[in-house]
């Protein structure tokens, strides 16, 4: 491992994404693991630093999703892949008696740093092998067609409006020096301070070119859209951003009219982790109680020392993509 930084100058070892040569799966590399021919459910997790996965089976099988992070899903929505950046979490059931061959392999496609990285190669493209018992066996296990309700988001209900901004700062030869969210350090004051119970509307503002999982420590959160920056004045409001820091300022709604992206129907429900587009709007609605009740957490959530929210690409966070959060009563 070279751990010389990307650029020494800033930071003797700094990587912007340190990707490494071997996928692990629970302690193991590459893995193999003896199933039946029956439904399995899996709680995946993306714990890599920087990779995302595209998830998907060369033997065709599907991803059957009933929850994502720490909530279920309204209903089971089937896919035949799945990207998770990292830390996101998908819930999801495999049914092996659907393979027509005795083994299956769990394969990746996701280019890296993602979306405009390298290709995956032989090694990192794979992930792990299902060898698939030949017996058929009865399965009466099924995947309940209603999962569970949650209150459904309501943006009327939103207390605040905040517009939060992700940059990438780089050198005079064009190499990353560190990345902020709305220009400010992790060590400058509080600036977001969401009143416990309420719900807040976020219009997170990808400025940089990578895709960046942005976590939001105790709240949880519903994609409502996600908007395109106009091609060919994107600089132009970067510029603007860069100097005053200040969406309204900037004048954001002269930028966002490119098209928009439809979130796919299994991360519609309440996530603690989304992935933010590189030159999009991303609009979530955050809510700070529970979800399942719309009541006041069981502590005091205003008790320091606060909270944070982050990218949770870690090289990204460590250098210092991080911004604290403070509950106020």
């Amino acid at each position: 491992m070279n751990s010389t930084g990307n650029n020494p100058n800033i930071h003797p070892q700094w990587q912007p994404e340190y990707f490494g040569d071997t996928i692990i799966v629970n302690g193991k590399a590459w893995p193999r693991m003896i199933v039946r021919r029956r439904k399995y459910r899996f709680r995946i997790i993306n714990a890599s630093n920087a990779r995302f996965f595209r998830f998907y089976f060369t033997n065709g099988l599907d991803f059957i999703h009933v929850a994502a992070d720490s909530a279920y899903l309204g209903r089971p929505v089937t896919t035949n892949e799945t990207l998770l950046a990292p830390s996101e979490i998908a819930d999801v059931v495999i049914d092996f008696s659907k393979s027509k061959s005795d083994f299956a392999i769990l394969a990746n496609d996701a280019p890296y740093p993602y979306p405009s990285g390298d290709p995956v190669n032989d090694a990192n493209g794979m992930i792990m092998k299902f060898l698939i018992k030949k017996k058929r066996e009865l399965d009466t296990w099924r995947v309940p067609n209603k999962l569970i309700k949650y209150p459904s988001p309501d943006l009327s209900s939103a207390s605040q409006t905040r517009y939060i901004a992700m940059y990438e700062y780089t050198s005079a030869i064009d190499e990353p020096t560190h990345l902020y969210i709305n220009g400010k350090s992790y060590e400058e004051s509080v600036t977001e301070t969401p009143k416990a119970g309420t719900s807040e509307v976020w219009n997170v503002i990808n400025l940089t070119e990578d895709n960046h999982p942005l976590h939001i420590h105790l709240g949880l959160f519903v994609v409502m859209d996600q908007t395109e920056l106009v091609k060919g004045k994107v600089e132009e409001f970067k510029s603007c951003m860069t100097r005053f820091n200040d969406a309204v300022k900037c004048q954001i709604s002269k930028y966002t009219h490119g098209k928009r992206l439809e979130v796919p129907e299994h991360e519609k429900g309440w996530k603690n982790v989304y992935k933010m587009t590189p030159g999009y709007v991303t609009k979530i609605l955050v809510r700070f109680s529970y979800i399942h009740s719309n009541g006041s957490y069981t502590f005091d959530p205003t008790a320091d020392p606060g909270y944070v929210y982050h990218c949770h690409i870690l090289d990204h966070e460590d250098n210092v993509m991080m911004r604290p959060l403070k509950l106020v009563k």
